[in-house]
């Protein structure tokens, strides 16, 4: 009869003597999570690309993407409210640094649109001279561009992008219907077909 009282004193004697299990949030600190902890994902603006794969993977699509083809920008956007910090985009994402999950895991607002609880990345697009339409970001052709090596050299795409480098190349307006000259312009794939079937026949 006396042993369960004596080991009911003996945890609670234990327990007051030792640290508390809780953290004092939100009036001290909060849980310090481990390296390895998945927290909410950030954009490394220098490595993002601007590609999208991060958009097209993420399962809960807390990810969206909007391209403003008259400011030429691509707004892809993180919205934490969603995402589950699953790590799909990081996993994902083709140049392995672009987005990056932290160890950063809560977040205390009475503002559901706060600027805290979005992450947002700005990339420079390149538009269609003949169509308008999105082709891709400066920094996803660059990479491409990096990745071919010599063999970016035979497509007419990227020959313009490396010469604008080193001098002005205005763009050409578009026209009624596409003609040879349209080879060496910045076109999506749909228009450059174009372009080969009606020089072609």
């Amino acid at each position: 009869m006396f042993l369960p009282k004596l080991r009911e004193v003996k945890e609670a004697l234990s327990s007051f003597f030792s640290k508390p299990y809780t953290t004092k949030f939100p009036m001290g600190p909060a849980y310090k999570p481990v390296a390895t902890y998945r927290g909410f994902s950030r954009y490394d603006d220098n490595k993002c690309i601007g590609c999208g794969t991060c958009v097209q993977v993420c399962p809960a699509k807390a990810i969206s993407l909007k391209d403003d083809k008259e400011k030429k920008l691509r707004i892809m956007t993180i919205d934490y409210k969603i995402c589950m910090n699953c790590g799909q985009c990081e996993e994902k994402c083709i140049t392995g640094d672009g987005i990056k999950l932290t160890t950063e895991y809560s977040f205390s607002t009475m503002n559901k649109n706060a600027s805290e609880i979005f992450e947002t990345v700005k990339k420079e697009i390149v538009v269609c001279e003949i169509c308008g339409e999105v082709i891709g970001c400066v920094d996803h052709l660059k990479w491409i561009r990096y990745k071919l090596g010599a063999k970016v050299y035979a497509h007419p795409n990227q020959l313009l992008f490396i010469q604008k480098q080193f001098f002005n190349v205005e763009p050409s307006e578009a026209k009624s219907r596409v003609r040879r000259e349209d080879y060496i312009k910045e076109v999506c794939p749909k228009c450059r077909y174009r372009v080969v079937v009606a020089d072609e026949f």
